[in-house]
């Protein structure tokens, strides 16, 4: 093993990375170089503008929340910062529907959305291409029509069709990379009050997935309305979110990525008008919030996993 080549040995895998040839235009900020090791998973349909260590990243992240989406037949993701912006599932599978998810998942965070990541489930087509009116970095697809491509070649957006990989968490720390398994359930278990569409409150699970912890996702009728996370504490994730969504939160579901150990945030939903709460438990204060959840008269769902994403 030579000094471009790392071996990372799990239990049942063994991956070699290899430091490969691929030019990025810069690395996380501009006066910093990019490397990458392992061949990426992608095909790279069009590079309008050369590929940046934070196009690949955003991209994943993206592609990542898209193929989750498949659990529930499918949908959009757009991404900004490794972060959703916005998401929303498809109801079937005409083009129709899925190009008004397109516009769905963009506008549930408009301002957010400009510049960033798109990605679906599906096969990105012309009519497809044709209805976006915002900016995009890049567009992740399982496959494109040939007329999509040449449409969008006319642009600065980049093309990625993804190939079959496993994805990984991962940091570098120490001088050394640091891999977890990425794994998503959701299949929560109804535990108290009015049933909501399962649909829904499976959509919110994933979507909190793919956000950084701590996080909070309010979802409503098949979208995201307000997104919270990366915070030292899920008050103000809760916070963040509802303040986002601002009278949508009325009526909306929430999901967050862990317990509550407080009822603190689950007040901050409530109050806001939040009406459903999928959340796993664990906390030495679980009764104490789940009998809170009852007596504020909400629906409370057990995620059957914690989702942390750092």
């Amino acid at each position: 093993m030579d000094s471009k080549t790392f071996d990372i040995v799990g239990k049942e895998d063994r991956i070699e990375l290899e430091l490969h040839n691929i030019e990025l235009r810069y690395g996380e900020n501009s006066h910093e170089r990019a490397f990458v090791f392992g061949k990426p998973q992608f095909e790279l349909l069009h590079e309008g503008k050369q590929l940046s260590y934070n196009n690949i990243l955003d991209a994943e992240a993206a592609w990542v929340l898209a193929k989750n989406l498949e659990l529930i037949g499918g949908g959009v993701a757009v991404i900004k910062h490794q972060t959703p912006c916005g998401a929303a599932y498809i109801l079937d599978n005409s083009e129709e529907e899925k190009i008004r998810v397109i516009d769905r998942a963009i506008k549930a965070d408009s301002e957010s959305s400009y510049g960033g990541i798109l990605a679906t489930s599906f096969t990105f087509t012309l009519n497809m291409a044709k209805s976006i009116n915002t900016y995009l970095e890049v567009i992740v697809a399982p496959d494109f029509e040939k007329e999509a491509i040449e449409y969008l070649s006319k642009k600065k957006v980049r093309l990625i069709k993804p190939e079959e990989y496993i994805p990984y968490a991962g940091k570098v720390a120490f001088g050394s990379i640091v891999l977890s398994e990425r794994k998503t359930e959701c299949e929560p278990e109804y535990l108290f009050g009015d049933k909501f569409d399962i649909r829904d409150v499976k959509f919110a699970l994933i979507v909190v997935e793919a956000v950084k912890s701590n996080a909070i996702v309010l979802v409503k009728d098949g979208v995201t309305v307000g997104i919270g996370g990366g915070q030292p504490s899920r008050k103000r994730s809760a916070w963040i979110a509802t303040t986002l969504a601002g009278e949508n939160s009325i009526g909306a579901i929430a999901a967050s990525d862990a317990f509550f150990p407080f009822t603190d945030g689950l007040e901050i939903l409530i109050n806001a008008g939040v009406k459903c709460v999928v959340a796993p438990l664990g906390s030495i204060r679980d009764e104490e919030v789940l009998n809170f959840a009852r007596e504020r008269g909400i629906t409370f769902y057990k995620s059957p996993i914690r989702l942390f994403r750092h």
